[in-house]
């Protein structure tokens, strides 16, 4: 049986490993505080989010990861139905090219998605129309001067 890696993060110990078997276990998540980022991770061991605040997250690229037909965002199904099981009900997807949060309510996304597999494990996909979209504030943009 193959082992995976669970991570967790301290502000003194920096990042350590346990090593721990799990069989098909999406969660494989551990922390020192209440604080900090719980990572979430498929079937296979990969990291694919975390959690923070009470809200399932990830960042991802839209070009890489968008799906285009159709089009939206998607997570493993596993994963979503184990997020509400653990009392989490928000997933968020924030885009790092164009700097956008798109957000649903996972129960919309369990009722109103349509599944697909493309190889990479059941996932559930809500087409794009149907989240909320945010433009993230650019840190960069200074306050206009008056000039006379």
């Amino acid at each position: 049986m193959r082992s995976n890696i669970k991570e967790t993060r301290s502000a003194t110990c920096g990042l350590k490993k346990d090593l721990q078997p799990t069989r098909k276990q999406t969660y494989t998540y551990n922390t020192l505080s209440q604080t900090e980022k719980q990572l979430v991770r498929r079937y296979d061991g990969k990291p694919v989010g975390y959690v923070e605040d009470g809200i399932l997250k990830k960042r991802v690229q839209a070009s890489k990861h968008m799906l285009r037909i159709p089009r939206g965002w998607a997570w493993d199904k596993d994963i979503l139905e184990e997020a509400v099981a653990e009392g989490i009900m928000k997933t968020e997807i924030f885009d790092t090219e164009e700097e956008v949060t798109y957000s649903a309510n996972i129960q919309d996304i369990l009722e109103k998605g349509q599944d697909v597999n493309r190889g990479y494990g059941l996932q559930i996909v809500l087409h794009l129309y149907l989240w909320k979209k945010k433009k993230q504030k650019s840190k960069n943009i200074q306050p206009l001067l008056n000039l006379r």
